[in-house]
C-alpha cells in the first residue's frame, strides 16, 4: 500500500486566485477549495492516483483546530 500526503504543496503550485479560494477573505485558506473550486483538489488526487498511490483523503487542514 501505497499512501502519499503533501496536499497543501500540491494545491499551492497551481498558483490559484483568490476567486478561485472564493474571494480575497478566503484567499490562500486550502480548507475553503473543497467548496469553492472542487477541480482543485480533484487535480491533487487525479495525480496521486496516476501515479499508483493505494489510499487518498481530502483536506483536512484545520478539522481539529
Amino acid at each position: 500500500m501505497v499512501f502519499d500526503g503533501a496536499m497543501g504543496t500540491n494545491l499551492q503550485r497551481q498558483n490559484l486566485s483568490a476567486s478561485q479560494f472564493g474571494g480575497e477573505r478566503t484567499n490562500g485558506c486550502n480548507d475553503y477549495l473543497v467548496i469553492s473550486y472542487p477541480a482543485a483538489v480533484e487535480k491533487v488526487h487525479r495525480s496521486f492516483l496516476d501515479v499508483g498511490v493505494d489510499v487518498i483523503e481530502t483536506c483536512t487542514f484545520r478539522a481539529n483546530g
